[in-house]
């Protein structure tokens, strides 16, 4: 049975919280709306929502610290903010929190409903599904392990962390998840790009080139840890001992 999505969706502004509300109820969401943060924390203890849509400059509460209370009890539950704050710096430290995405207003009406369903999309089919038990090192390699920490997202060979980017570590997580699986480069972009259509297979290879810079330099003996199939993709060979840490 179909269950609609549940959006809440956090404002001072009615004009917005109006706006907003029609947006998501023509793609048939269910919508809750709330012009503080006080009256989003009353909802929750009602029902908790699919996904919240907020702004960040709330009266009271401000939407960062919001964000940081749900998430602290709702860690399932994603985030984007819409905010006028246009700052690089602000849709870092919401992005760096944990949001799934950030929006400015004045938004884009096609824009805004194509980055609700990538978030519902990604919700529902996550980049990669973290093993029941963590895989055994194995010995008869004798080369450094490779660990990947799906909580704090860091990479480590051996005791040695790997600094990577944010699509870098999420293109490795997707690779390790099937290790001997060759994912083509269309399928990378589906999976890490989404809906983006600024990007290309070009954008795959420079990514991936630049995490192989990183991490195959120190496979010493055994195979690179990711290995290009020459016409169809890249894969994350099978002698190599991926541990991931749900």
């Amino acid at each position: 049975m179909f269950v609609r999505p549940k959006l809440l969706v956090i404002d001072d502004e009615p004009e917005v919280l109006s706006l907003v509300r029609k947006i998501l109820h023509e793609e048939n969401y269910e919508v809750v709306v709330a012009e503080t943060a006080e009256e989003a924390v009353n909802a929750f203890e009602v029902q908790p929502p699919t996904a919240v849509i907020a702004d960040i400059n709330l009266p009271g509460m401000n939407g960062l610290d919001f964000f940081k209370l749900i998430r602290s009890q709702h860690p399932e539950v994603p985030f984007i903010f819409l905010s006028g704050l246009t700052d690089e710096f602000d849709k870092v430290l919401g992005l760096e929190l944990g949001a799934e995405d950030y929006i400015t207003k004045p938004f884009n009406v096609r824009e805004f409903k194509a980055r609700v369903k990538v978030m519902l999309r990604r919700l529902h089919n996550p980049v990669y599904q973290a093993p029941a038990a963590v895989v055994a090192p194995s010995h008869e390699t004798g080369g450094a392990d490779l660990t990947v920490d799906t909580l704090k997202r860091q990479v480590f060979i051996g005791t040695e962390e790997v600094n990577l980017t944010k699509k870098e570590f999420d293109i490795l997580l997707l690779l390790a998840s099937r290790p001997g699986q060759v994912f083509t480069r269309e399928h990378i972009l589906d999976v890490i790009w989404q809906d983006d259509a600024n990007v290309s297979d070009r954008t795959v290879d420079v990514h991936i080139g630049r995490l192989r810079e990183k991490i195959n330099v120190r496979s010493g003996e055994l195979p690179p840890y990711i290995e290009t199939v020459r016409g169809v993709g890249y894969r994350c060979n099978h002698s190599v001992n991926i541990s991931l840490i749900s």
